[in-house]
């Protein structure tokens, strides 16, 4: 499997559209065109033709038809939906209003959902960031048997529950949110030193969301900590409609508060668990 779609097949109908509005959203499809290798017009005598010379597995599909969404979604093609004002429902993993703010980032982030494939999230000057995927799995328990890992987050579930709760995760957290906890990588080596990122809970009031990390004990006293921390605010910022992002911390995870005061934290409350908050 691809990590990128290489072929844009398009299906617009130029009847759900005003003239004006269709000859944009072609105009928009034009220069997205660009990014791909391929791109295949569709017309309704055509779809067996296409797989004559089009591998599935590395397309991605545009259309206003929910009946050709589910043909491609049928044969194993991801689909970015067009909803127009037809009082036809669109079924679709990604539905879109307009092509005048979709950037190819976005089809390639729709088809590895689609795939099931991990995004890449941010990178920092040493580290980066990308989603959990079920093969990461042993090397996260790896991570997590280290001494001291956790002192103080709760350790993982036997192997087989904790296999189905990353699935049902990925699936519903990522695939809903758009975000969730995520993995840190070493640039250099590829090896994973960390988890780090976003959930919401229940102490989170609209517009908040806390921030979570965690870095393996081998690579202490490094800055990494530091480092994605400080890069996941940025992220927050811009690229997440939220205000303020939270921090809970053990009152004994002294360098925990160290790092949170160090990149600008201050603390909202105090008890069993210290709340730490950043507003972006």
């Amino acid at each position: 499997m691809c990590m990128t779609p290489k072929i844009l097949i398009c299906y617009l109908e130029s009847n759900k559209f005003t003239g004006e509005n269709y000859e944009k959203q072609m105009q928009c499809l034009r220069l997205l065109e660009k990014s791909f290798e391929e791109t295949i017009y569709l017309q309704e005598d055509n779809i067996a033709e296409l797989f004559l010379h089009a591998d599935p597995r590395q397309c991605i599909c545009v259309t206003t038809s929910s009946a050709v969404a589910a043909q491609m979604q049928g044969l194993g093609i991801a689909v970015m939906g067009f909803e127009t004002d037809s009082d036809e429902m669109m079924k679709a993993q990604y539905v879109v209003l307009g092509l005048e703010e979709i950037t190819y980032g976005d089809f390639v982030r729709c088809y590895q959902r689609w795939h099931g494939l991990p995004w890449d999230i941010l990178q920092t000057k040493r580290l980066y960031v990308r989603e959990l995927a079920l093969d990461d799995l042993d090397a996260l328990r790896e991570m997590y048997e280290k001494p001291h890992m956790t002192d103080f987050v709760e350790p993982l579930f036997a192997p087989q529950q904790e296999r189905q709760y990353q699935k049902e995760y990925i699936e519903k957290i990522y695939g809903f949110y758009g975000f969730g906890m995520w993995l840190v990588y070493e640039k250099e080596t590829d090896k994973l030193v960390g988890r780090a990122g976003f959930e919401y809970r229940d102490y989170c009031k609209d517009g908040e969301v806390e921030m979570g990390y965690l870095i393996d004990p081998d690579c202490w006293h490094m800055g990494y900590g530091t480092e994605v921390c400080q890069a996941l605010l940025m992220y927050a910022r811009d690229s997440m409609s939220v205000r303020r992002v939270l921090c809970r911390v053990s009152p004994e995870n002294k360098p925990s508060q160290g790092l949170l005061h160090k990149i600008g934290f201050t603390i909202r409350e105090k008890g069993e668990e210290w709340i730490f908050s950043y507003d972006l």
